[in-house]
């Protein structure tokens, strides 16, 4: 039985194309070629800060891949949408593979840039530690409290924007980091007290300072807990934004200028 689209069909086959495409039309603009690597991380080249970065993830991907000694050029976006996740950061190589940061370490182990293997045996459950209460605490002041929201989430990174879409994505952004953390630590509750935030916080400082000791990095030598503390602490003492955990670390004859001086120490040496 025909149907409607037989003679369309019959038509379509007695076409035929001896060369795709038909026409060719050269790009506008050819994407700059890099030779080294490029980490896309939230940031600015104008800003005056001594850090590159406000985020904690993109500054710890960041010391990880100078404590790694592995060469690489910096590349600052407010853009997450174009990693392989959806976040930043992300590394880039000349080849056009792009690596999220959950994939870092396994590159840099494929690329023979190794970390210095850690003296610490427990090193994990420190690191799940700091991401379970520090990391947060700098989360919530970027992009919850809303003193910080306005100086750093979106003044730093969103001011480029036209208002109304500056106001969107902040919400969303903020919105999101809210989220994330009720879904990753319940029991800080629906209303986000930032007490209790920072209350876990300085148990997590109290800890780590014993770690320290007289000690040059928390790991016996550069290690991913080391880059994930430093991150967290020059965040809190750089940022703009005054704390009640930021004046805990800084206030006069504070019982954490050990962790400071470790925080101020790897700033100096690698940045």
């Amino acid at each position: 039985m025909a149907t409607p689209e037989a003679p369309l069909r019959e038509i379509l086959k007695s076409i035929s194309f001896t060369q795709l495409p038909l026409r060719h039309i050269e790009p506008f603009f050819e994407p700059t070629k890099h030779t080294t690597p490029q980490l896309f991380i939230y940031g600015s080249p104008s800003s005056k800060s001594s850090l590159p970065t406000f985020d904690t993830e993109c500054l710890r991907t960041l010391t990880v891949l100078k404590f790694a000694n592995y060469g690489f050029d910096i590349q600052y976006t407010n853009e997450p949408n174009g990693s392989p996740n959806g976040k930043l950061p992300y590394l880039l190589l000349p080849n056009g593979q792009a690596i999220a940061s959950n994939n870092v370490l396994k590159h840099l182990e494929q690329s023979g840039h190794t970390l210095p293997e850690s003296k610490l045996n427990s090193e994990i459950v420190y690191c799940t530690m700091v991401e379970r209460n520090l990391v947060p605490i700098v989360e919530y002041i970027m992009w919850v409290d809303s003193v910080g929201f306005e100086k750093i989430g979106n003044g730093r990174y969103l001011s480029d924007y036209p208002p109304f879409v500056q106001y969107m994505l902040g919400w969303f952004k903020s919105t999101s980091v809210a989220h994330d953390l009720r879904v990753r630590q319940p029991e800080y509750g629906a209303a986000l007290d930032g007490q209790v935030l920072y209350d876990n916080a300085i148990r997590v400082l109290d800890s780590l300072l014993v770690l320290l000791d007289d000690r040059e990095y928390l790991a016996g030598g550069p290690s991913q807990l080391d880059a994930c503390v430093f991150a967290c602490l020059n965040i809190l003492i750089e940022a703009p934004v005054e704390s009640p955990i930021r004046n805990a670390l800084l206030h006069t004859d504070s019982k954490y200028e050990p962790l400071v001086a470790f925080a101020l120490r790897v700033a100096e040496k690698y940045f």
